[in-house]
């Protein structure tokens, strides 16, 4: 679930000034804000770095997330119909960014020119009837250097996610 067309510019600013190759991936926090109707699913949250090189194609890891106590900075994003969860990367992948990191450094270092996007992708599954109309998430991340939440993606309606395909009838019915 990304989104840059929903991304407030004020967090395009935060987010430039990060510098993925030296920020320490340990300090580094996710959180997503879903409907009270929806809820993470256990192992099912991903931070997911997709990255181009030059002319290479892109080369996307996901990084498996683990839950953190809700963070006060949060609280108040969180309303009466959305609850908010926190993550940060599973200790078993901070060796595996930071390989993937190494080989992109060592990628970039002939001088070609590279982007990065970052996006959090949790796998829901249905904890009541989902109600009719937009259904709204969000996901915020936190770095070293932004010492605050930032939002990657606010407002983001999961019905207009991918046109034309029913993403919402396909999230299941949360276990007991």
């Amino acid at each position: 679930m990304s989104g840059c067309s929903h991304m407030p510019v004020t967090s395009m600013v935060k987010l430039a000034r990060v510098d993925f190759e030296t920020s320490d991936p340990a300090q580094l926090r996710a959180a997503i804000k879903l409907p009270r109707t929806l809820r993470p699913q256990r192992n099912g949250v991903v931070l997911r770095i997709a990255v181009q090189v030059g002319r290479a194609p892109e080369e996307a890891h996901d990084f498996m997330l683990r839950e953190l106590p809700e963070p006060a900075e949060l609280t108040r994003e969180a309303g009466a119909d959305s609850h908010i969860f926190a993550y940060r990367i599973d200790d078993a992948d901070l060796a595996r960014l930071a390989a993937f990191r190494a080989e992109l450094i060592a990628k970039k270092s002939s001088g070609q020119k590279g982007s990065i996007s970052i996006s959090v992708r949790p796998q829901a599954c249905k904890a009541g009837e989902l109600p009719d109309g937009p259904i709204h998430f969000a996901s915020y991340l936190r770095t070293a250097e932004t010492k605050d939440y930032v939002a990657l993606a606010r407002d983001v309606d999961l019905r207009s996610i991918v046109p034309n395909v029913a993403v919402v009838a396909d999230i299941p019915r949360c276990g007991p």
